[in-house]
């Protein structure tokens, strides 16, 4: 039997994505190409809502090949019940402002258990846009911050991580309540600043108790309000070293001058407490004369001043004076009043 030769035997269409289709759908489009073949026409010219579907319902592993034909031409209403049975409230109205581009699969996963939670189903039926970094931020924020929208978008994906470890931590040593209320409190803050500010402050205790009640005109700062309104004063870092007096390795106090300066004494395992370092307010010079009357003062407190504990071990070594310099005490005492 001979069979006329017609033209060129028809070529079955190929499942493979076109570059086109790999730009719009992400990590779908083999899936996407074998539901519906190249040029996969239906799924490129369908608006964006309808393509969000099909790739949302591949996500949670839905039947989208047997659905077709509702994804992309039923009421979108009756679309997204076919392929999820119990859809949130609110996602047919956000498949329209998802852009053009698919998200992956994690992420619509991540939205649609923000859709279940009243706060960020709010927060997102009211974004203009919602993509991938929007979903990814709001998940990654503990849930009291969830309507945090602004700061969400503030916030480096990295800063959201660390925000989370924070609330954490608090979780884990203040209980989930704690944690809790502190977050509602995050999440009504100006400011990525001013939220930082907040976290440091609820996560470090109270300073433990002072190790003397002072002497002469040194004045333990025996509160972080204390700390931080000297800090305030004396224009430094002060606010920062509250974790310090927390754990009760170090304490502060105020020596009332003239000139006033911030001093700080230290666990020391030879000599008690010392003198770790003294500023005045700017970070400056404690002057020679000043030096002497907090010493004394310090003193009255059973304060060293001179040469850590630390310091003394590292010396007494066999390479004292030959490969390690031996420096006097003076010099340790130089540095802690702010020179060098």
């Amino acid at each position: 039997m001979f069979i006329p030769l017609t033209g060129a035997a028809p070529v079955p269409k190929r499942a493979a994505p076109t570059s086109l289709l790999r730009l719009v759908a992400g990590e779908f489009a083999d899936a996407v190409a074998r539901v519906w073949p190249e040029p996969h026409a239906a799924f490129l010219a369908a608006p964006a809502a309808r393509r969000h579907l099909a790739c949302l319902g591949f996500a949670v592993g839905a039947e989208v090949r047997a659905l077709a034909a509702a994804v992309m031409g039923a009421r979108l209403r009756h679309a997204i019940q076919a392929l999820l049975p119990q859809p949130p409230a609110g996602l047919e109205r956000l498949l329209g402002r998802m852009g053009e581009i698919a998200l992956d699969a994690d992420a619509y996963r991540l939205l649609l258990r923000l859709l279940d939670r009243p706060a960020p189903a709010k927060v997102l039926r009211h974004a203009e846009l919602v993509d991938v970094s929007l979903v990814r931020r709001l998940a990654g924020l503990p849930e009291p911050m969830e309507q945090a929208v602004r700061l969400a978008r503030d916030l480096t994906p990295e800063a959201i991580a660390v925000l989370r470890e924070a609330y954490d931590a608090l979780a884990f040593r203040d209980g989930r309540n704690a944690a809790e209320a502190a977050a509602s409190a995050w999440a009504r803050v100006g400011s990525a600043k001013s939220l930082f500010e907040l976290v440091r402050d609820d996560l470090t205790p109270e300073p433990a108790a002072p190790p003397h009640p002072g002497a002469g005109r040194l004045r333990p700062l025996s509160s972080k309000a204390a700390i931080r309104e000297a800090a305030r004063r004396y224009r430094n870092c002060l606010a920062d070293r509250t974790p310090h007096a927390a754990s009760g390795w170090s304490a502060f106090y105020e020596w009332e001058g003239p000139p006033g300066a911030i001093v700080e004494i230290s666990r020391d395992h030879v000599f008690g407490w010392r003198l770790d370092e003294a500023r005045l307010a700017d970070n400056a010079v404690v002057p020679e004369p000043v030096r002497d009357e907090i010493a004394c003062d310090l003193a009255l407190m059973g304060v060293h001043v001179g040469r850590s504990g630390w310091q003394l071990d590292r010396l007494l070594r066999e390479d004292v004076g030959r490969g390690y310099r031996f420096w006097p005490v003076e010099e340790d005492v130089a540095e802690a009043f702010g020179e060098g």
